[in-house]
């Protein structure tokens, strides 16, 4: 956390949350969130799960979901899965979305389809 009245500069590598009230220059990885809190400014590239912004955020994301949330401001691109903006948020540059994994289907006998490589209907099968 960096508290409100505190200035970061530099890049941060983490595996927690990170909540920011104060004001940071730099880049962010982390494998959890980022909360920017209404008092919160961030100037540089975000790679985090969840990023959600009351306060400012300029710069680069890189996320599975963003929420902009009231009184929340964002600028640069953005690159995610998932796109909150709740009425009043403000989003002002570029957005890619990226795909949802697709579980791949499997069937039930897969074991026997790779064995005779054929599929037979149920209809064959209860005739066989």
């Amino acid at each position: 956390m960096v508290a409100a009245g505190t200035t970061l500069t530099g890049d941060v590598e983490l595996n927690d949350d990170f909540h920011l009230d104060g004001v940071m220059k730099g880049n962010l990885t982390s494998k959890n969130d980022l909360i920017v809190s209404t008092t919160g400014r961030f100037t540089g590239d975000v790679k985090a799960k969840r990023v959600l912004v009351s306060g400012v955020l300029d710069g680069k994301i890189d996320a599975d979901r963003l929420e902009i949330v009231a009184s929340g401001q964002v600028s640069g691109e953005i690159k995610v899965r998932e796109l909150v903006i709740e009425s009043g948020g403000q989003f002002v540059g570029a957005s890619q979305v990226k795909k949802h994994d697709t579980p791949r289907l499997t069937f039930v006998n897969d074991a026997a389809v790779k064995e005779s490589g054929t599929v037979k209907s149920s209809a064959e099968s209860q005739s066989s």
